[in-house]
């Protein structure tokens, strides 16, 4: 990651899931102590989950449930993926697995995860009963469901009510509409929000980089890669234009905080929340994992709202994402765990964030608003349902490590979104047919 982009995954801790190391009945070398049938066993790998966060108390209960001991081994998010490849061909997997939705592809191909299909064949699991951005996300070309997600977090933008009343602004439409609220609409409400001095912004877009779907997909791109991804579409016309529209928020317009600004704020955990809820930013894209955030340091009135649109209005979705490794020692208490985290019980629990909805479609019955806000967080439902994913392949980690750094020109203004984007598009789609 770069200089301004905030992992997605950082902002996966809106959930309570901060840093820290958790250990429930078994010490915590017993990673490939897997045992089989009742009261085995069974080991869960996993990032920044403390004793008392949802996705702990989760795993603890299912455990209890099923008569097992659980070895939960968080590791801190930075340094996940190395550990994970490092115990995925130690010869010792875990039992099961949290993945990075970027991810799952690669490891796929790699073969380290096992094809759920038969599991879910067997439980007569129904695709219908899911949120269809979520169910169809881990199927892979070969036809493979290589990892199961338990959580959905669409991007939404979130907007300082307190301002808008202020300047007089009108806000976003609540719905999910077809028309109206366009790129236009935002940047003129964002002029009229912003006050002189960095007082206050009219928007905060580029620490997230969810922008790089949501924006470039709502100018009719099909978003960082093509569908099929072989092309770094990022590169390409609508999506290039889509990034330099954002840049010059900053560079053109002065409504959004300049790239020296947003570098340094960055370095603060939960930074651009706090902008939102301070009350020196307006508006805000985020996923819906900073609505946890905001409910406990918010000091300023602030509701949920959908993108603006301009060829069309979707949003990105991103996911947590539990999987079976292909060396597990029992897989089946795997599946039961995974199983069990879709479950009445474990949703409920899950839900009670107010960040993210459990990837059964009865979920939305569990969001409902109170006095802490969101007021309108029946909007999340709305989003899942015009929310895409990234078009992923084995070899984006490798793709963003080239065009991600170049983007910090575009943000800074000293190449154009074409000429910085373009300049490494042959390099980027070297990467992506396997040549990098």
């Amino acid at each position: 990651m770069t200089g301004q982009n905030l992992s997605r995954r950082s902002l996966l801790k809106g959930i309570g899931l901060a840093t820290g190391t958790a250990t429930l009945g078994l010490p915590m070398t017993a990673c490939n102590g897997n045992g089989s049938g009742a009261g085995g066993n069974v080991s869960f790998l996993t990032w920044d989950t403390t004793s008392g966060s949802p996705l702990y108390t989760v795993a603890e209960n299912w455990a209890k449930g099923a008569g097992r001991s659980i070895d939960i081994q968080s590791v801190p998010g930075d340094d996940y993926d190395t550990k994970l490849r490092t115990v995925l061909a130690s010869g010792s997997a875990p039992t099961a697995i949290r993945i990075n939705d970027d991810y799952v592809a690669g490891y796929h191909a790699e073969g380290s995860l096992l094809d759920l299909r038969p599991y879910l064949e067997k439980d007569g699991i129904k695709p219908d009963d899911y949120f269809p951005v979520a169910f169809n996300f881990p199927k892979q070309q070969d036809g493979a469901h290589a990892a199961w997600p338990i959580m959905t977090n669409p991007g939404v933008i979130y907007c300082n009510v307190d301002a808008f009343a202020e300047a007089g602004v009108p806000l976003p439409p609540k719905e999910w509409t077809t028309s109206g609220w366009t790129w236009d609409d935002f940047l003129d409400a964002a002029k009229k929000l912003t006050k002189p001095n960095g007082e206050r912004w009219g928007a905060l877009i580029f620490p997230d980089t969810s922008l790089e779907t949501v924006w470039t997909v709502n100018n009719g791109s099909d978003g960082i890669y093509s569908k099929d991804a072989t092309r770094f579409t990022l590169a390409e016309g609508p999506a290039a234009e889509a990034v330099q529209w954002i840049a010059d928020l900053a560079l053109v317009h002065k409504v959004h905080p300049d790239f020296a600004t947003v570098t340094a704020g960055r370095q603060t955990p939960n930074w651009a929340l706090s902008q939102l809820g301070t009350g020196k930013a307006a508006m805000l894209l985020a996923l819906t994992s900073g609505i946890p955030y905001l409910r406990t340091n918010a000091k300023v009135k602030w509701d949920i709202f959908p993108p603006p649109m301009k060829v069309a209005r979707k949003t990105v979705n991103t996911m947590t994402v539990l999987a079976v490794p292909k060396a597990s020692k029992d897989p089946d208490a795997a599946w039961e765990f995974l199983k069990y985290c879709v479950g009445a019980d474990a949703s409920k629990l899950l839900a009670e964030s107010r960040g993210f909805m459990p990837v059964s479609k009865t979920s939305s019955s569990l969001f409902v608003a109170d006095d802490k806000g969101p007021a309108n967080l029946a909007l999340v439902t709305q989003a899942l349902a015009n929310a895409v994913n990234e078009n992923f392949s084995r070899y984006i980690e490798r793709a963003r490590t080239i065009y991600r750094p170049v983007l910090d020109d575009v943000w800074s203004g000293k190449q154009t979104a074409a000429a910085a984007l373009g300049g490494v598009k042959q390099k980027v789609e070297d990467v992506l047919a396997g040549k990098g």
